[in-house]
């Protein structure tokens, strides 16, 4: 979905509805909660096998120990400048390394 289209949904709302919560669900994690925050990117943030999942900039690949070329071979998950929301229920992912 495009921002533009998110817009255009959010312009078509009732003043009642703009008051209640943005929530989230996640099927794949059986997580859901508020959204409370929407970030945009100022760097890419590329991912690289962590458990639990995290996202870093290219700066902290390197000072991770990563080479150029080892970074190039990451996927970009989240391109610069692009908005996104954090998932996350830390109970839920606990439970989900604890098992």
């Amino acid at each position: 979905m495009k921002l533009r289209d998110f817009k255009d949904w959010i312009n078509k709302l009732s003043e009642d509805e703009l008051d209640k919560d943005l929530m989230y669900n996640s099927i794949d994690y059986g997580i859901s909660g508020n959204v409370n925050e929407i970030i945009k990117s100022e760097h890419n943030l590329y991912y690289v096998g962590d458990e639990p999942v995290l996202l870093h900039t290219r700066e902290e690949l390197l000072k991770r120990g990563f080479t150029e070329p080892d970074i190039a071979q990451f996927e970009i998950e989240i391109p610069e400048g692009c908005y996104y929301i954090e998932i996350s229920n830390e109970y839920s992912i606990l439970e989900r390394f604890l098992q």
